[in-house]
C-alpha cells in the first residue's frame, strides 16, 4: 500500500493511501470516506476492488483521520471539494488510469456529488452510500437558524451526538470504530453541522439536475444515520439516464460493512466492470 502526504487548498497536510495493483489496473476507484471517520476504514472494500482489477485510492479528509486541520471540523464545505479535485488531478492520476469511478460514502457522498457537479467530465461513473443530500430534514428550522449563528461564535461547540450503534449490526464492526483512535468519537460540532446544512444549499435541487453521468446509488433501508430520503432525493433529481438506486433491506448506514455485505461488494463490482 502506498501512503503519504499532498497539501490542500488551505495550505495544511491531507494523508491519503492507495491500495494499487502491481500490473495495470482496468480502472480506478477514489473513496470518499464519511464524518469522524478516514479513509483505512474502506482497506476491505478496497481489496474487493482490488481483486476485481481495479486501483483503489482514499484521503482522510481536513480535520479527519491522519490529515492536519482543526478536529472534525472544516471552515467552508466546499474545502473537501478542493481537496479532492487537488487529490485527484495530483496523486491519482499521476499513479492509476482512467477510468475513474468516484465512490462517496455518508458525508463523502456529499462530496463525491459536489465533485460530480463540478467535474464530471472527468468521471466514468459515480457510486454512492449513504449520501447526505438533504440533512436539513432531521433538523428543526429553530435548529437551523442557532446552527448559523453558534457556527460564527463557538464553532468547535460539541452538540450532537452520534450513535456508532446505528453504523452496522456487526457488534465487531461498531466495537472496533469505537476502538479506533483515528476515529472522532465525541458530539458533532456546531461548525461541522452548520457546513452540513450549507451542503445541502449546495447540492439544489438544480445542481443535482445537471449531472448526467452513471450513478448507482446504494442506502440501508433501516438507516438511522442517514434517512433512505436522501438518497431518494438524489435519484429523482438527478438527470442520468444511467442511473440506479438500489435499496438493501434491513441495513444499517454502512452496507459495506453489514451482515450481508457480500452482496453490495458483487454490485459495486459488476456496476463498475459494465461501464468500462
Amino acid at each position: 500500500m502506498e501512503t503519504g502526504f499532498f497539501t490542500g487548498n488551505d495550505g495544511t497536510r491531507r494523508y491519503y493511501r492507495g491500495w494499487t495493483l502491481s500490473g495495470k489496473a482496468s480502472g480506478t476507484v477514489v473513496i470518499a470516506h464519511g464524518y469522524a471517520e478516514h479513509g483505512d476504514r474502506f482497506a476491505e472494500l478496497a481489496a474487493v476492488f482490488n481483486a476485481a482489477g481495479f486501483d483503489v485510492w482514499a484521503h482522510d479528509h481536513y480535520g479527519h483521520g491522519q490529515s492536519e486541520g482543526k478536529r472534525a471540523v472544516v471552515p467552508r464545505f466546499e474545502l473537501f471539494i478542493e481537496d479532492t479535485d487537488i487529490f485527484i488531478s495530483s496523486i491519482v492520476s499521476a499513479g492509476s488510469p482512467a477510468p475513474l469511478f468516484l465512490y462517496g460514502h455518508s458525508m463523502g457522498g456529499a462530496i463525491s456529488l459536489l465533485y460530480a457537479v463540478q467535474h464530471q467530465a472527468k468521471l466514468s461513473g459515480l457510486l454512492l452510500s449513504g449520501p447526505v443530500v438533504r440533512p436539513g430534514v432531521q433538523s428543526s428550522r429553530f435548529d437551523r437558524t442557532m446552527a448559523g449563528i453558534l457556527s460564527r461564535i463557538v464553532p468547535g461547540m460539541q452538540y450532537l451526538p452520534f450513535d456508532p450503534y446505528l453504523l452496522s449490526r456487526d457488534s465487531h464492526v461498531v466495537e472496533a470504530y469505537i476502538q479506533d483512535p483515528l476515529v472522532y468519537s465525541k458530539k458533532m460540532k456546531i461548525g461541522l453541522g452548520y457546513q452540513f446544512l450549507r451542503a445541502e444549499e449546495l447540492l439544489s435541487d438544480a445542481a443535482l439536475k445537471s449531472l448526467t453521468l452513471p450513478v448507482l446509488i446504494m442506502h440501508g433501508g433501516d438507516d438511522q444515520t442517514v434517512l433512505p430520503l436522501n438518497s431518494e432525493v438524489a435519484y429523482q433529481l438527478i438527470s442520468s439516464e444511467d442511473k440506479t438506486r438500489h435499496l438493501f433491506e434491513g441495513m444499517y448506514h454502512e452496507v459495506h460493512n453489514e451482515p450481508g455485505k457480500q452482496e453490495v461488494f458483487d454490485l459495486v463490482t459488476s456496476w463498475i466492470k459494465a461501464r468500462i
